[in-house]
């Protein structure tokens, strides 16, 4: 168990590594690393399991590998090694007792944990006697050994109390909540702070009772006939934040409670949809509607049994108990089931395509180390030669990952605005160079160091000539673009520009969603509808997340040079995790 209170500590200690993933890049990347798993000897010279290195050559049986404080390259049975990412081999190389390294690897649940480590948890030391502290920063160690890895070092505030007189979640004979025997400790108020990243002009009233998982409520189960709106900005916390809140996770359910969470609690953009008529199953719809949505929005909780309503009805036994991706969830509600109007309409030469998510897919750009999603749209449409038809008033789009493992980019920064003006079909745009109306644009100009590169490049008659006029740009394919026509408008040209509200995250198989829950820069929530397990139950959990809001105005180029191992857990999750980015337009979905 996390307990995040600050006690008296020392300062300053630097603890060496051996539990922290580091952010891959530079030319080491594609080496494939390795532990040593069973002494071996190799011209004579004896390697110890724990070792570290990388592989050279592979052949049937034998392969060449370089290996830490050996010169030279030595020969090795496939059996003994096991093959490691450069990221878990970075977690180890701080380590110097090689056999410590070994055993750490072989306690696979342990290794595991240790990778998760962020700064502001509680971790256990293991010295001579175990203490207690807060990883209070973690940063690479400035030496760099002969596989070219880096060590990382934390910085932990050594706790002086955490857990020899620790209980198992109860407190005067009353539980609040279950864990192992000492791994718990409940503490007067009066030794106790805000945390003071989170501080207000005014504080809220605590609660002297110690926090405990709400018992199952009457409320729970109802049924809401009349519509409710979207939870209003200055009631969201006092409704929404804490445990036992949000959507209850089960069987698999977090791609389909994470989106419709996302989806419905504090925007109103796809409440179309809840009262259409016309859908081929009228029920799913009211299921929906009464039981999750405006329960959702009245109470703040919609139990798991509700959930599983729906998803006996969509089509396929797979969606009671399968993994599924949102994207799925999505198309089979709104297009098989409510037979509702697609959300895009993208025109690919003379056609248009239908569809309901929009998924990024370009070359990745090497020197691009941390896009944005305004940078991935535009590069992706004008690479597949597509505008939007019309403007979306919910544009749902999907990062440029497939599956669970692959991501193009280990970092992406979420774009609070997204502009759309330039991608759309048949509208004023605006002369890159002199900024009256375009009527060219080249997607060779798009990557010209020259101009501004990354940004996409229209003209108009005159700057188009004397552009393409330059010995290096006359072979460009440069093409002339719709517009319409008999329209006046002065300069600057109106922009279309659409909202972040939500960013649905995946790490390995599980999802979560960040949600802004109103217009200010820190509302934002963070939910999870299996946050922790008490018995057969999961207890979904929504956290406040403020701390957001500063990261997402960050420029770019600070993103680029920011270590992300600086960040703190949430915004760590949101930028390496990403995996659908929700966008809606203020304008069009009052129409919609």
């Amino acid at each position: 168990m996390r307990v995040t209170r600050r006690a008296p500590r020392r300062d300053g200690v630097l603890i060496s590594s051996f539990g922290f993933p580091t952010k891959m890049g530079g030319i080491d990347d594609d080496r494939r690393y390795f532990i040593v798993i069973k002494d071996f000897t190799s011209s004579r010279r004896r390697i110890q399991k724990g070792s570290l290195g990388y592989l050279i050559h592979r052949r049937t049986g034998e392969t060449s590998v370089t290996v830490e404080n050996c010169k030279q390259v030595v020969n090795l049975q496939e059996a003994n090694l096991k093959e490691i990412t450069k990221d878990e081999a970075e977690l180890l190389v701080d380590i110097q007792d090689v056999s410590r390294r070994y055993e750490l690897v072989q306690n696979e649940s342990l290794f595991r944990s240790i990778s998760k480590v962020h700064i502001n948890d509680v971790v256990q030391l293991r010295r001579s006697t175990k203490s207690v502290g807060i990883v209070k920063n973690i940063e690479d160690s400035r030496k760099k050994n002969g596989l070219g890895l880096h060590g990382t070092l934390f910085q932990v505030s050594l706790m002086d109390y955490e857990l020899e007189n620790g209980s198992d979640g109860t407190f005067e004979k009353n539980r609040y909540f279950e864990c192992e025997q000492n791994k718990a400790i409940f503490m007067q108020l009066s030794h106790c702070k805000p945390d003071a990243r989170f501080l207000t002009s005014e504080l809220k009233d605590v609660h002297k009772m110690p926090v405990f998982t709400p018992a199952k409520l009457i409320q729970d189960d109802l049924t809401i006939e009349e519509d409710v709106p979207p939870i209003h900005e200055d009631q969201v916390l006092y409704l929404m934040e804490g445990r036992r809140k949000g959507i209850q996770g089960h069987y698999n359910s977090c791609y389909l409670d994470s989106t419709i969470f996302s989806l419905f609690s504090f925007t109103s953009v796809l409440d179309s949809i809840l009262h259409r008529p016309g859908g081929h199953d009228e029920k799913i719809q009211q299921i929906l509607r009464e039981d999750i949505v405006n329960p959702l929005r009245k109470t703040g909780f919609v139990n798991a049994k509700k959930v599983m309503k729906l998803r006996k009805l969509l089509g396929s036994d797979t969606f009671m108990s399968a993994e599924k991706d949102p994207e799925e969830f999505i198309n089979v509600l709104l297009h098989e089931v409510l037979a509702a109007d697609p959300l895009l309409k993208i025109r690919s030469g003379e056609k248009i395509q239908e569809s309901n998510c929009y998924q990024i897919i370009l070359e990745k750009d090497d020197k691009v180390e941390v896009p944005t999603v305004q940078f991935l749209l535009e590069r992706s449409f004008l690479s597949c030669d597509l505008k939007f038809e019309e403007i979306p008033s919910c544009l749902l789009v999907q990062m440029p990952r497939f599956g669970k493992q692959f991501k193009m980019y280990t970092e992406i920064m979420p774009s609070l605005e997204l502009d759309i003006t330039d991608l759309l079909h048949n509208s004023l745009r605006q002369c890159f160079i002199c900024g009256v109306a375009a009527e060219y644009e080249c997607v060779q100009c798009l990557l010209d160091p020259m101009l501004s590169p990354g940004a996409i490049k229209q003209y108009c008659n005159t700057c188009n000539s004397q552009v393409h006029s330059h010995k290096e740009r006359k072979d460009h394919q440069f093409r002339k673009f719709s517009s319409p026509n008999n329209v006046s408008v002065k300069v600057p040209f109106p922009r279309h520009k659409m909202e972040l509200f939500a960013v649905l995250c995946i790490e390995t198989s599980h999802y979560v969603s960040f949600v802004k829950y109103g217009s200010g820069k820190y509302s934002w929530l963070f939910f999870d509808s299996m946050a922790d397990r008490i018995g057969d139950e999961n207890i979904p959990e929504i956290t406040a997340c403020p701390q957001i809001g500063d990261y997402l105005m960050m420029s770019e180029e600070k993103l680029s040079y920011t270590n992300m191992k600086q960040l703190d857990g949430f915004a760590k999750r949101l930028f390496c995790d990403a995996y659908m980015c929700m966008y809606r337009s203020p304008r069009m979905c009052l129409y919609k």
